[in-house]
């Protein structure tokens, strides 16, 4: 009958083991590269609504635009609407907020 080793001995043999490498962000896509991600917990409707709008709605070329297109400009109205400098497309500002 073999036994079963001891909590000590089963937590130093972990401690020992080398962690689990984090995934590598090195290697992201070029087009996530440079940029965050947010998570809004909304309805429904929302997101089916903008899933609509982006398959419905087509640039000057007649392509498709993304949702983070449609959310970027979504965005830019809500600034410009409490008087925030609105993002341009490269990630800057167009603008300087007025801090009083």
């Amino acid at each position: 009958m073999s036994r079963e080793p001891s909590l000590l001995a089963t937590t130093i043999k972990a401690a020992e083991q080398p962690a689990a490498a984090p995934a590598a962000r090195r290697n992201l896509h070029s087009a996530v590269a440079g940029k965050t991600a947010k998570t809004h917990h909304l309805p429904p409707a929302y997101w089916e609504t903008l899933e609509e709008v982006s398959f419905r709605t087509r640039d000057d070329k007649g392509k498709r635009i993304p949702q983070e297109r449609l959310v970027a400009q979504a965005l830019n109205l809500l600034f410009a609407k409490y008087n925030f400098p609105v993002v341009r497309e490269g990630g800057e500002l167009a603008g300087r907020h007025d801090a009083s």
